[in-house]
């Protein structure tokens, strides 16, 4: 059979349209699910780093913040019930050591000085649940909506979301320790690449979900906190987890395009260079060896 590079080109071009076409169905299509999406992401992101505190607090309330607050924090109760915590655990330690119970005098040394230790962790927990109290009257002050409610949760959210790439991290740690997803003995180099690519983005992608629903359960906390009334604290959930997503999904988003792109690129310049290899064989002249003829003389 005769080479024709006009059919040659001809199924190339076939080729590359049809590769087009596999991709194109990979992106969305235009509509009102595509146009919704990009808006919610847009004002995701813009709610998570550039939009600003809607409710200022008045003087009043920030000075009555600052005073609560100051209370909670150097409240007298709580470090004395925390030093009596910290001496009560100290005279324990002394008398508590192995097989107290069948040993003399520890045997009644130890019980006493044990409800010692637990009076004083009481009294520190009622200390603490005050000074909790203190805590959330100051920023029932100044209001969920304000700068310090919005610092927060944006605090609390990169908190989350560090959490969880650290636990896609040691995850994916441990994933070589274990030897998970480990080359074969007749498989490829490239598939076992692609197999630890695909490893570490289900590694990411279960850790920024999770720290997204972590984030979400300390978002509620935190409305309770700040004494929020039902309508605003829906309302701020909102417009929080908005953001909160909009970013995990930019990050995994952005990683599987990647990922996506870069084994694209290679599997098509690899199938280009197997079809130009198959050109060139076709292009070689081919040499045909003829058995040689003997002549018969009777």
């Amino acid at each position: 059979m005769e080479y024709d590079p006009q059919q040659e080109q001809r199924l190339q071009r076939r080729r590359r349209e049809g590769g087009e076409i596999s991709v194109s169905r990979l992106l969305p299509k235009p509509g009102p699910k595509l146009y919704t999406g990009l808006i919610w992401w847009a004002f995701g992101l813009y709610a998570l780093f550039y939009a600003r505190a809607p409710y200022v607090p008045t003087g009043l309330e920030e000075q009555t913040y600052s005073e609560l607050m100051q209370r909670a924090v150097f409240s007298p109760e709580a470090r004395n019930a925390q030093g009596e915590l910290r001496d009560a655990e100290r005279l324990l330690s002394e008398v508590h050591v192995f097989g107290w119970r069948w040993r003399s005098p520890y045997d009644k040394l130890v019980p006493p000085r044990q409800r010692e230790v637990d009076m004083a962790r009481m009294r520190l927990v009622d200390a603490v649940r005050e000074r909790d109290a203190l805590v959330s009257e100051a920023k029932s002050n100044v209001g969920i909506w304000s700068e310090y409610g919005v610092m927060e949760v944006r605090e609390r959210f990169w908190q989350a979301y560090q959490s969880g790439k650290d636990f896609a991290k040691r995850m994916t740690w441990w994933d070589v320790i274990l030897g998970v997803g480990g080359r074969g003995r007749d498989e490829e180099v490239w598939v076992t690449m692609f197999r630890w690519l695909a490893q570490i983005m289900m590694n990411f992608t279960i850790g920024l979900v999770s720290a997204l629903f972590s984030f979400g359960f300390s978002l509620v906390s935190m409305l309770w906190e700040y004494k929020t009334s039902y309508v605003s604290g829906v309302l701020f959930f909102l417009v929080a987890m908005s953001g909160a997503s909009a970013m995990v999904a930019t990050f995994i988003g952005g990683m599987y395009s990647v990922a996506v792109g870069g084994v694209y690129t290679v599997l098509k310049a690899s199938a280009n260079n197997a079809r130009l290899e198959g050109g060139r064989r076709q292009q070689r002249p081919q040499y045909v060896r003829h058995a040689p003829r003997y002549e018969h003389y009777d």
